[in-house]
């Protein structure tokens, strides 16, 4: 009876990773497909204005960091092994769903300050995923190495300056304190920081899986 319950905690582990990282590719899938229809049906993409240019600028925001949860996510999850608990269903949903959230304030430039309130929202999911992903893994033998991801000059940095930056720029928007062109500025602003994050993510993943060998 030991063995075979013993068997079937390993099965479950063995499974775990893909059914995880199957569950977060659904879902920056539907965001990328959102993104599309949105665009395709109501956003003004041409001729270039300040308007437009900010439509642009959020439609790279949210594609980008759609992109980044995916590898995060995907490259986390095919380095552990352990029995799912219902935290991580919910880590595992909610960064998308705040993005797809996001996604219907694209393109509506009397909306913008919802969509810097829910960037806010989101960079502060990601903070609290990645934290309880990377100390779930740490909890794993052989993985101790991975505490390099937690560092806070790592990947960790962009969500934590740009949740408090956004959720400013949101009450500074809300009080007509931001000008058109700085509200393009700050919609452009997070594609290069998601592949930022990205860059630094690879980075300390590839230091801890060598540390790990």
């Amino acid at each position: 009876m030991v063995e075979s319950s013993s068997k079937l905690l390993e099965r479950v582990r063995e499974q775990f990773p893909a059914l995880f990282i199957t569950l977060v590719s659904v879902l920056v899938g539907l965001v990328f497909q959102d993104l599309v229809t949105e665009a395709r049906a109501r956003m003004t993409l041409w001729p270039l204005t300040t308007d437009s240019l900010l439509t642009w600028g959020q439609l790279f925001a949210n594609g980008t960091s759609a992109l980044t949860v995916w590898i995060v996510y995907s490259h986390i999850g095919i380095s552990r092994r352990h029995i799912p608990t219902l935290g991580d269903s919910i880590v595992a949903v909610l960064p998308p769903i705040l993005i797809l959230a996001a996604t219907s304030f694209v393109g509506r430039p009397d909306d913008v300050v919802t969509w810097f309130y829910l960037a806010s929202a989101y960079l502060a999911s990601c903070v609290v995923a990645i934290q309880w992903t990377l100390r779930l893994t740490l909890a794993e033998d052989g993985l101790a190495s991975f505490r390099h991801l937690l560092r806070p000059t790592g990947l960790l940095s962009i969500p934590y300056f740009g949740a408090p930056f956004y959720a400013a720029i949101g009450w500074a928007d809300q009080h007509g304190f931001v000008s058109p062109w700085l509200r393009v500025a700050c919609a452009a602003l997070p594609a290069p920081a998601a592949l930022m994050c990205s860059f630094l993510f690879f980075r300390d993943w590839h230091r801890a899986l060598y540390a790990a060998e």
